[in-house]
């Protein structure tokens, strides 16, 4: 069914939803939204995000903080401008114009109580420009408008459902007590809840921990060593923790000339108005590049964002402290630095290693949720003999489960963020991972520190929209190709065959998942025979064909351009010959257009030997005298039966770029192979070996129970080689230099082994021959349209 509809233009595609039960396909019909103008569109949104991602300093950080925009203004002009009188004037008058020009309608300051868990950071702007005011005794109708405010929201004060700023239990109870010297009379709940502060920042077992005052220091006022304060924990550009309101309390209190350059600098590069945390260039270009690559469009960006994480590695090899000096920042720069094939060393982040010193020696502003879920993600990239970062990932998964358990994370969006890392880190598909991030994504999104805060350049509407656009792109294309695929299953009588598993959709899903350009067709056409065809010859092999099909099957290979010659045995050997000969002809034919080179000798050869490991792993299981084989002996062919040496083989011609024909006989490709063949073969082992046992097959888990091995010692076993191969697929992937396999071919072996992860989950089933849990992905990916979140403010 087409349709246009008027101006918009829009294509409605009516096609067929397919959903499991058994073997049988049910059918039922959805339609999938894609604008025809939507090209038009992406242009226009690319050009647009293009210019505000470029790396310059006049990227918009983030928005302005009424908090530190307070505590700026409150720093008197002694010393600053010769006149006797000047301690009684602002420093900085331009803070105070804009406390004046910035109170909310309801007479608060901040981001707006239309947010119901904000209203105790707007008690702490309010307060902190009511201060302002007072002080040098201008805006008395604000002050009063700010006053009121204060009294009909000091409940949120001591409400433990509400966002609280870093430091407020230290910071608040200060500016209250100051109220009083400034003759501010606020309600008795807020005199009571500055008592309770003050006896809890007093108890010995919280004043041992560093942490606790340290990045609240403003909150202790004159009985703060500050001249030792800024001797231990100035920073080089002038500020205390590159927080402007740290820094001009240490101005009040100490006079120092690096605080007062620090502060200009802040007023100078933010157009007079003070963020809560600066500089912050750095972590904000990072959070871009996840973002959008996140969101599925980084493609559109490649150039700028490789420029940025090129930049960013030059910094952190000059030890940048506007990296080393935020924990999340350093994370996250490790992880997009490493996965981008840039050499950084673990080493650099040992200090976290133990979640007791973390906890009880980082800043305040770095012991939360979202700290640690970026020193996990980092864990993640870890590769092999990397104990520091297996440390890491030990504490911070324990942790983060931890705090799901305790429903002490109070963001949803995070904590959706944290189940969806936690769940299957490795087996998270490229575009099931899209989908998840758009619909987590909140153009209106803020993050607190002392104050809550937004940051436009990673949280806009531009790039939602570009990533909805492409996914509904990505989408219509793959209901079409999935269509076609179905013909062809048809037209090769795939599905006359009355035994083995019918993978088509679950296959063409998982490689959808992976390779997702649009343009990448073939390969992903390719792909999906492949792998159906492997499937249905191993289940051929292994559950319903004779040794004298198997045989035939085998002939008829090796006399590939002969067959005719040979007969066919019986009517599944002529179906599944046929579709091989035919598939891998086509595959070879196409890939002499794309590279200009003949693959189908290689193509056939791998195909025999996939085969032959076949038919070898049946011959030893119902060979007595072989079941004493060695894991080591198991292991040395079984990842070849796997299948993943052709699943990479077959795609890779059709990825846009040359590909050298050496390449495919290089040690390196080789390695790739046996490595994915072992994650891929292992877990598929771990998922099925009691069945198989139960069937009389041997793998590499009942190979060692058979051995004289436990049954959790032998599954220990086997985890520890995944894990192994694991990292060093990763390894290979990461690395630039000496490498004759182009990154696009070395990914591709990765994303093969995350579908391993994805279809055999160490918490699930077989997702592969029995999807139940992959099926809401599968069926939001290809069939659900995804509408544009409210954007609305």
């Amino acid at each position: 069914m087409l349709t246009l509809g008027g101006a918009n233009k829009l294509l409605l595609i009516k096609s067929p939803a397919y959903s499991f039960s058994g073997k049988r396909i049910v059918i039922s019909t959805k339609c999938a939204v894609v604008n025809v103008n939507s090209r038009a569109n992406n242009r226009n949104l690319i050009e647009k995000i293009r210019e505000r991602i470029t790396y310059d300093d006049k990227v918009e950080i983030m928005s302005p903080s009424a908090y530190d925009t307070a505590w700026v203004a409150m720093v008197p002009a002694t010393e600053y401008s010769g006149d006797g009188d000047s301690d009684r004037r602002p420093c900085f008058p331009q803070c105070l114009d804009w406390i004046m020009e910035n109170q909310n309608p309801d007479g608060s300051w901040g981001l707006g109580t239309d947010h119901p868990f904000l209203i105790k950071d707007c008690l702490s702007c309010t307060l902190a420009c009511v201060l302002a005011l007072r002080k040098w005794g201008v805006g008395q109708q604000l002050v009063q408008n700010g006053m009121d405010f204060i009294a009909s929201n000091d409940w949120a004060a001591n409400n433990n459902d509400q966002f609280s700023p870093v430091g407020f239990d230290i910071i608040f109870p200060w500016m209250v007590n100051y109220a009083k010297e400034l003759d501010l009379t606020l309600p008795s709940c807020l005199t009571s809840h500055v008592a309770d502060s003050l006896l809890h920042i007093q108890d010995p077992e919280i004043r041992r921990k560093q942490n606790v005052q340290v990045y609240a220091l403003e909150g202790l006022g004159k009985s703060c060593n500050w001249k030792g304060v800024i001797s231990e924990h100035q920073k080089s550009n002038g500020s205390l923790f590159n927080s402007p309101a740290t820094t001009a309390a240490a101005l009040i209190h100490s006079r120092d000339e690096k605080c007062f350059e620090y502060l200009i600098s802040v007023l100078k590069a933010s157009n007079g108005q003070v963020p809560t945390i600066y500089p912050m260039d750095i972590y904000t270009h990072l959070c871009m590049v996840d973002t959008l690559e996140r969101l599925g469009v980084s493609k559109y960006f490649e150039f700028e964002l490789r420029n940025i994480l090129d930049e960013i590695h030059v910094r952190w090899l000059e030890k940048a402290d506007e990296i080393f000096s935020d924990i999340t920042c350093q994370a996250m720069a490790f992880r997009l630095l490493r996965s981008h094939g840039c050499d950084v060393l673990s080493d650099e982040l040992t200090e976290y290693v133990d979640e007791e010193h973390f906890v009880n020696t980082v800043s305040m502003q770095y012991d939360g949720v979202t700290t640690v879920l970026e020193l996990y993600r980092a864990s993640q990239a870890r590769i092999c003999d990397e104990a520091i970062l297996d440390k890491i990932h030990d504490w911070t998964s324990a942790f983060l489960k931890q705090q799901l358990q305790n429903q002490s994370i109070l963001d949803k969006r995070l904590r959706k963020k944290v189940e969806y890392d936690l769940y299957n880190f490795h087996g998270t598909l490229d575009q099931f991972g899209v989908r998840r991030s758009i619909e987590l994504y909140d153009a209106r999104h803020f993050r607190i520190l002392k104050t809550a805060y937004k940051c436009p350049t990673v949280h806009n509407e531009d790039f939602i929209r570009l990533s909805v656009e492409y996914y509904g792109i990505s989408q219509a294309q793959f209901q079409k190709e999935l269509q076609q695929m179905e013909r062809w299953y048809v037209e090769f009588r795939l599905d006359r065959l009355n035994q083995g598993r019918n993978v088509l959709q679950v296959s063409y899903s998982l490689i959808a998942a992976v390779i997702v350009d649009p343009e990448l067709n073939m390969a992903r056409i390719s792909y999906v025979k492949a792998i159906v065809l492997i499937t249905l010859f191993d289940d051929f092999f292994d559950r319903y064909g004779s040794r004298e099909e198997a045989l035939s099957v085998l002939e008829l290979v090796r006399k590939w351009n002969v067959h005719a010659e040979t007969s066919y045995c019986s009517r599944e050997v002529e179906i599944l010959f046929t579709a091989l000969y035919n598939t891998v002809n086509e595959v070879a034919e196409n890939a002499y257009v794309a590279q200009g080179y003949c693959i189908k000798d290689d193509l056939v050869s791998r195909w025999l030997d996939l085969l032959e490991n076949f038919a070898r792993e049946n011959e030893s299981w119902s060979n007595e005298t072989n079941v004493a084989m060695s894991l080591d002996e198991y292991l040395s062919f079984a990842w070849k039966s796997i299948g993943g040496r052709i699943c990479v083989f077959t795609p890779t011609p059709f990825f846009g770029i040359k590909i050298p024909q050496e390449m495919f006989k290089s040690a390196e490709f080789d390695s790739l192979s046996e490595y994915t063949g072992l994650v891929c073969r292992l877990l598929n082992d771990l998922k099925t070996f009691k069945k198989e046992r139960d069937e009389g097959t041997l793998n590499g888990v009942t190979l060692q129970i058979v051995g004289g091995v436990s049954e959790d010692e032998a599954v220990l076993k086997v985890e520890e080689i995944i894990e192994y191969n694991r990292k060093k697929v990763l390894q290979m992937v990461y690395r630039r230099e000496g490498s004759i396999v182009p990154r696009e071919c070395k990914e591709l072996f990765l994303k093969t082994s995350k579908m391993a992860y994805c279809v055999y989950p160490y918490n699930g089933g077989d997702e592969y021959s029995s999807p139940n849990l992959i099926m809401k992905d599968i069926k939001a990916m290809i069939w659900e349209p995804l509408e544009l979140p409210n954007l609305s403010t």
